[in-house]
């Protein structure tokens, strides 16, 4: 027993030597503390959605369908980042002033998901339907083809339609990044209308759909016959469950790469979990609107006071969750490639009382009030929605910054009835509101003389550059029109910015690759994805069981 003994000391001492003397930390529990781990990669991304009532993008307005759709899908023209037009499955357009016209010329050699070609006809098909679909509002499109008259094709160029418009003031390409639909997949206008539950999407876009079950998922695969480039190599599994709010609980065990929210305190539901999370600018800004009604608000300087009052970095933490950021106009940020970094207007109390002097406003009795030149004092009444809880606290902020003026704030919150009948009738100073704007950002309803803006506001120098970027211009003058645009919305300042709303993806730690949603395309770039997992290790043969057997056995 004694040698035994020895013989199993010594063993034992042998193997811890030789554990120290390669150099690493011995770890009784695995093995060596700093070995390295092996990864799995997996090419399917698992994307949560809700149930959608079908992906036929002329009848649906299922916001997940909509992303969805953009993978299937494509239109004659398509958006960058920057909200720049670029050409998508138009090859080119030549407009026609005289005939309020516009002839585009659809690209060669683009076949369809089943084999077919596309065609001009298609194009046709595609209006005609949303046309028809937005006449009983059954389409997210009405906007983009209501001015649309009618369509012809050329008898001798079966890539080529003539549009004709209504009227000329929104005739832009903007409105044509609608998806196009395959007409041999329809019978008729009618039947592109119907909604069928088995409707399974044929597109020119990069994937392809391999599974449908409205029930449980849709799988997308890479469509081998794209014209844009690089086939994506991955498959996206989406995965149909009751309720985003539970995908969170599916991230914890890897059964989700990623999901997005709109929810202004999404962080609160995501902190402490081990996910990554990509802000990025939403269609949604947060302004102050000044009523030009009012003659003391037609001051520019004193608009320019009330601004630089206003600490818009605190409203965004204080009253937004931090999920937005700051702007210098009310148009998107960086928008056509023109910097949206906040210059002017900086939070300087200092200098909006020394703007308020120079708009004529001084303290001429002594109380402590500045008082204008027919020595009324001024009396700021703020409006506010009070069932939007972040426009509540940002309204109450900013009330708390002008009672740094001297001058009388007033806030009046209202329910939204009260509210939308005070903005409607003028009965304000300034408002606290927030719009949602289509990706064409088309702003004349706020901005233009003859829409019937909410503040009151005329620039009719700015009614004809808004006209102008919704007439037949070319992307250079589109950009040259902007660029003054944005001169005077800085200069003359009829909104004050607060901030943009920003929208978050969620990603698992596994998902890799560029992530760079937009608030118009979540899963732009992702052909690109992959999972990366941790391999299970695998069990160990019991050596040491083996050992003492051997010993025994001696």
């Amino acid at each position: 027993m004694t040698k035994k003994l020895i013989a199993l000391t010594a063993i034992v001492s042998l193997l811890l030597s030789s554990l120290v003397g390669c150099g690493e930390t011995p770890n009784f529990l695995g093995g060596p503390a700093n070995e390295e781990k092996q990864m799995i990669r997996s090419n399917e991304v698992f994307i949560p959605i809700e149930k959608v009532r079908t992906l036929n993008p002329i009848i649906s307005k299922d916001e997940d369908a909509y992303y969805v759709n953009k993978l299937i899908y494509e239109g004659l023209f398509e958006y960058d980042k920057n909200l720049t037009l670029k050409p998508l499955l138009a090859d080119s357009y030549s407009y026609s002033a005289g005939e309020n016209a516009v002839t585009i010329q659809v690209k060669k050699g683009i076949s369809w998901q089943d084999g077919q070609e596309l065609n001009a006809d298609d194009v046709k098909f595609t209006i005609d339907a949303l046309l028809s679909a937005s006449y009983s509002g059954s389409t997210l499109y009405a906007s983009s083809v209501n001015n649309i008259k009618s369509t012809k094709l050329d008898g001798k160029d079966p890539y080529s339609i003539t549009v004709y418009f209504n009227n000329a003031t929104n005739v832009s390409m903007n409105n044509f990044t609608f998806p196009i639909v395959p007409k041999h997949q329809f019978k008729s206008v009618e039947d592109a209308k119907k909604l069928t539950s088995n409707f399974i999407p044929v597109g020119t876009g990069p994937y392809r759909v391999t599974e449908y079950n409205e029930l449980s998922h849709i799988a997308l695969e890479g469509y081998e016959g794209y014209h844009g480039g690089t086939v994506p190599s991955n498959l996206l599994n989406l995965q149909i469950i009751p309720d985003k709010r539970d995908v969170i609980n599916l991230m914890d065990v890897n059964n989700v790469s990623l999901t997005y929210s709109k929810d202004l305190d999404r962080d609160t539901v995501y902190t402490n979990k081990n996910v990554n999370v990509i802000n990025f600018p939403s269609n949604e800004v947060e302004l102050i609107g000044f009523n030009f009604r009012h003659p003391i608000m037609k001051n520019t300087k004193l608009r320019k006071a009330i601004a630089s009052a206003i600490n818009t970095k605190d409203i965004i933490e204080g009253a937004y969750y931090k999920n937005g950021i700051e702007n210098n106009t009310i148009y998107y940020p960086n928008y056509l490639g023109v910097s949206g970094e906040k210059t002017t207007n900086l939070y300087d109390i200092t200098q909006a009382k020394k703007l308020l002097t120079e708009a004529g406003f001084v303290d001429r009795n002594a109380d402590g009030l500045v008082e204008g030149p027919d020595n009324e004092s001024i009396t700021i009444n703020i409006l506010v929605n009070s069932e939007d809880q972040s426009r509540s606290a940002a309204a109450q902020m900013i009330r708390d910054n002008l009672a740094q003026l001297p001058i009388r704030v007033n806030l009046v919150s209202k329910e939204w009835d009260a509210y939308a009948a005070d903005l409607a009738s003028g009965n304000y100073d300034l408002y606290v509101g927030g719009y949602q704007i289509r990706d064409n950002y088309d702003l004349r309803f706020l901005l233009h003389t003859n829409y019937g803006n909410p503040i009151g506001y005329s620039n009719l120098a700015l009614d004809t550059l808004l006209d102008r970027m919704e007439s037949g211009i070319s992307q250079k003058d589109r950009l040259a029109t902007y660029t003054q645009i944005n001169d005077i919305m800085v200069n003359d300042l009829p909104y004050f910015c607060l901030l943009y709303k920003t929208y978050g993806m969620i990603t698992s730690p596994a998902l890799k690759g560029d992530i760079e949603p937009l608030f118009f395309d979540l899963y732009r770039g992702c052909g690109e994805w992959y999972s990366l997992f941790e391999a299970p290790e695998a069990p160990e043969e019991n050596n040491s069981e083996t050992a003492f057997n051997i010993l025994e056995e001696q």
